[in-house]
């Protein structure tokens, strides 16, 4: 046989083979299109997803801040009107180590009163500055004398300091020991 006469079994199975290889390759490169496409997606879900993680932690963020932003504004709107009571509940306090005799049934009534009132200021986050035998602190007390004491230790409490939140409303004057 010769070149010239071919057989036509074999040429069609080459054409075959061929055709195969380039379906095969064609099914092959749809594959890795896919892939890469199911990649892509997998990735933009990814980020899609830490940007709504991020976006719900500085939504949780803003809200705290906002409501922190409130509290203050409603404390610092108290302040005045907590500021002009403290000379009144000073002296009712005072006037308590002052009972006349046979007035003791009248004044428990009138203290009741009172320690309500120190309840609400309480919940209103009003809070007394601690004093005597605590150490002298310039941002919460007035040191108005010096005496005999531990050195820079408060002997004394001679008019009551307060803080309302976490400001210093009024500075507690006191006399504190000069260290003799």
């Amino acid at each position: 046989m010769t070149d010239s006469h071919k057989d036509p079994k074999k040429d069609d199975l080459k054409k075959k083979l061929e055709e195969a290889q380039k379906e095969a390759t064609k099914k092959h490169e749809e594959e890795k299109s896919e892939n890469s496409e199911l990649e892509k997606l997998k990735k933009d879900l990814e980020e899609m997803t830490e940007t709504a993680k991020r976006t719900m932690a500085d939504l949780q963020n803003l809200r705290r801040r906002n409501e922190e932003e409130r509290l203050d504004i409603i404390l610092m709107a108290n302040s005045e009107l907590i500021q002009n009571l403290l000379p009144i509940i000073e002296n009712l306090d005072r006037a308590s180590t002052h009972i006349p005799e046979g007035a003791s049934e009248w004044y428990r009534g009138i203290e009741m009163s009172i320690k309500d009132l120190h309840k609400v200021l309480l919940n209103l986050g009003l809070t007394r500055i601690e004093t005597v035998g605590k150490p002298f602190d310039p941002n919460l007390h007035e040191a108005l004398i010096q005496g005999p004491g531990e050195k820079d230790i408060i002997t004394e409490e001679l008019e009551g300091g307060y803080i309302l939140g976490k400001k210093v409303i009024k500075h507690a004057k006191v006399k504190v020991g000069n260290g003799e």
